[in-house]
């Protein structure tokens, strides 16, 4: 009977315990700047918004945009030619959460190199087909998966950064009556602002 009241008797006057935890800045980087689409066919611009989960993942959203029309190919044989050779990728919006390689950060000078994996909607031009009775390719939106990694170079809330995705998706051609799976690479290189 001693143990069990010296031990209620411990457990009602001991201070209470706390545990505590540094919280985590919000870390939020904004992204413009110059993409190059689908094998240097397309130059366009591309913009986002990176934003810190915890220490290590990131999630990457944004989107990018091909000026011009793709133009039909007349020249286009279902015979001969592969049918993934008939898509061009001009836009899209994108979500790409990444893991970055963990390091700490200090005053000035920081580097990040992010992995990524995400999901994408994706404007494709079809050169096999064309909008009647004008001369451009159609255009039509596809559902993508993609994978890339990002390279950031810091000065405090300035930097550069350099990023290599590839996009894949499963079409159909009418045209050749088959289903092609498609992949494309992107490289974009993009002022950062982090606040």
């Amino acid at each position: 009977m001693t143990v069990a009241a010296v031990a209620l008797a411990t457990t009602l006057l001991s201070s209470t315990a706390t545990a505590g935890k540094m919280p985590l800045d919000s870390l939020n980087r904004v992204h413009a700047g110059l993409a190059i689409t689908d094998n240097g066919s397309g130059l366009g611009g591309v913009v986002g918004l990176d934003s810190r989960l915890t220490r290590m993942i990131f999630v990457d959203l944004g989107g990018f945009y091909t000026p011009g029309d793709q133009q039909y190919d007349a020249g286009i044989d279902p015979e001969t030619s592969a049918p993934k050779d008939w898509y061009t990728m001009r836009n899209g919006l994108y979500a790409a959460p990444g893991m970055r390689i963990p390091h700490r950060y200090q005053d000035g000078f920081n580097w990040d190199v992010v992995g990524r994996l995400g999901f994408a909607a994706l404007w494709i031009a079809d050169e096999s087909q064309r909008i009647i009775p004008q001369t451009e390719a159609l255009v039509y939106s596809e559902a993508a998966l993609l994978a890339g990694a990002d390279v950031l170079l810091r000065m405090d809330d300035f930097g550069v950064r350099m990023s290599g995705k590839a996009y894949g998706w499963n079409s159909y051609s009418p045209v050749a009556r088959i289903e092609t799976n498609v992949l494309r690479p992107q490289f974009t290189i993009e002022g950062v602002y982090q606040f």
